[in-house]
């Protein structure tokens, strides 16, 4: 029995790993690397899927993220500029 329960508390922990958690950021824009994507705020990395837009945004403009992170990754969904 003991072990079945530690084999199910492994399998459980196991999968919590990765589960995407939303948050928002506001702030200014560090940096912006339109090819890759992606934008630095306070030096963190904020990226960009092919569906959320990153026209207008620049170095230095004020803007709010929300975005959901997984496996480190920090996948924006929605800009407020």
């Amino acid at each position: 029995m003991r072990k079945l329960l530690m084999a199910v508390a492994g399998l459980a922990m196991a999968m919590s790993v990765g589960v995407a958690t939303a948050a928002e950021v506001n702030g200014a824009i560090a940096a912006v690397n339109a090819q890759a994507r992606t934008v630095t705020i306070s030096g963190v990395t904020y990226t960009f899927p092919a569906n959320v837009d990153m026209a207008g945004l620049a170095a230095g403009q004020t803007v709010t993220l929300t975005y959901t992170t997984a496996n480190n990754v920090n996948t924006v969904s929605k800009v407020t500029k």
